[in-house]
Formats: structure tokens, C-alpha cells, sequence
């Protein structure tokens, strides 16, 4: 996904690598994309951070399940 300067009432701007993507964290009743994702481990969200972009949250997800620390970098 590419950085967008275009800024919709769901868009966000992912923590980690920058990049522009719908989130609907906020709507009522909850319907965003990450619903469909398998759930991070508690010790792998940091509520201070923000929502991760598609990209980042499936590498995320990968890294959690293959046991490697947050944030670390997949080979």
C-alpha cells in the first residue's frame, strides 16, 4: 500500500512504516478489515501506538506466531 496525502474520516496513518489506510476502529458498529485478522497476544499491543496498516499488522501477526519479539524483523 502506498502513502496517501488524502485524509478520509477512516483514515489513519500506520505507526510503523508510515503509510496511509482505511481504519474504521472507530465506527459504530465495529466493521473494520483487522476483524477478519487473527488477534495479537496482549504483549504484542501497545495502545499508545495506534492501529498498524494491513502490511504491518499480517507481519505482526507472523512474527507473534512464529515466537519472535515485537516489532523484530522477519528474515
Amino acid at each position: 500500500m502506498k502513502p496517501s496525502t488524502s485524509r478520509h474520516e477512516s483514515s489513519a496513518r500506520c505507526p510503523r512504516c508510515g503509510n496511509a489506510f482505511d481504519c474504521s476502529r472507530h465506527a459504530q458498529p465495529f466493521d473494520c478489515w483487522c476483524r477478519e485478522m487473527p488477534s495479537l497476544p496482549a504483549e504484542r499491543l501497545d495502545p499508545a501506538g495506534g492501529c498498524l496498516c494491513p502490511e504491518c499488522l499480517a507481519a505482526e501477526i507472523a512474527r507473534a506466531t512464529q515466537g519472535r519479539p515485537p516489532g523484530g524483523a522477519l528474515p
